[in-house]
């Protein structure tokens, strides 16, 4: 028998498998496997660095029902929200980070997933955003996906900045709806590339997206058009890295 199994798509567990223990002996990943599945009964502020940028803002857990974490935005135009995990990763490990967004009224709201070297931005002003129509960084290094109403259209962005330079976009061509959730996945190799896919599809690659500094996962949500308390929420926040 071969002394490595590859899988090229799933393994699946089937019948008695799927039910009784069906991993024998001592696991040791070679890269790092966390899932924050948000199901805890407040955000442990010690884990995420969490931010609210105008009225009425908020980010929580669903405690009434809501499947992960919900932000609600403000009702001022341009009113950010921020959650932040701790500076942990570092691109020189292969790091990726992955959820699944929901985005309740895309016309009405910015959002930005990826990894940034700022857990918050003054203003308060979005990581990577496009507010007037202009993709525009904020971040000194970041890259991730952006969705901004300020764009003039609901399209999926692929985004990035490094060392503080000109944002770099690349449109996937992908047009987000109202209520539609999408699986996001951000990879960095070790030279500062970034992979973008978007439901386990491969959507775009920026090359030297971001410089050698330590980053983390962040979400941002945003009201945009002066069109109220927009609502986008977090399913699950999935993070990946060689075992340094």
């Amino acid at each position: 028998m071969s002394q490595n199994i590859n899988v090229q798509r799933t393994l699946s567990f089937n019948a008695q498998a799927a039910i009784d223990v069906n991993i024998k002996g001592d696991m040791l990943p070679e890269r790092m496997n966390s899932i924050d599945w948000f199901d805890g009964d407040t955000l442990d502020t010690n884990l995420y660095t969490v931010t609210v940028g105008g009225t009425n803002d908020a980010i929580a857990l669903g405690q009434a029902g809501e499947h992960g974490v919900k932000f609600t935005t403000g009702t001022a135009d341009n009113d950010v929200c921020f959650l932040a995990t701790g500076l942990i990763f570092d691109m020189t490990n292969s790091p990726a980070i992955g959820t699944k967004l929901e985005l309740t009224n895309v016309s009405g709201t910015v959002v930005f997933f990826g990894f940034s070297d700022a857990v918050l931005e003054t203003t308060p002003a979005c990581t990577i955003d496009a507010d007037g129509g202009t993709v525009t960084a904020v971040a000194t290094d970041a890259a991730g996906f952006l969705c901004d109403a300020d764009l003039g259209s609901s399209s999926l962005y692929c985004v990035s900045v490094n060392n503080g330079g000109t944002a770099q976009s690349l449109d996937t061509g992908i047009d987000w709806a109202d209520t539609i959730g999408k699986r996001l996945r951000v990879k960095l190799d070790a030279t500062g590339n970034a992979y973008f896919y978007v439901d386990g599809v491969q959507e775009g690659y920026l090359p030297l997206a971001v410089a050698d500094v330590p980053l983390c996962a962040i979400f941002n949500a945003g009201t945009r058009a002066n069109e109220g308390a927009m609502t986008v929420e977090a399913r699950y926040l999935a993070k990946w890295q060689d075992v340094p």
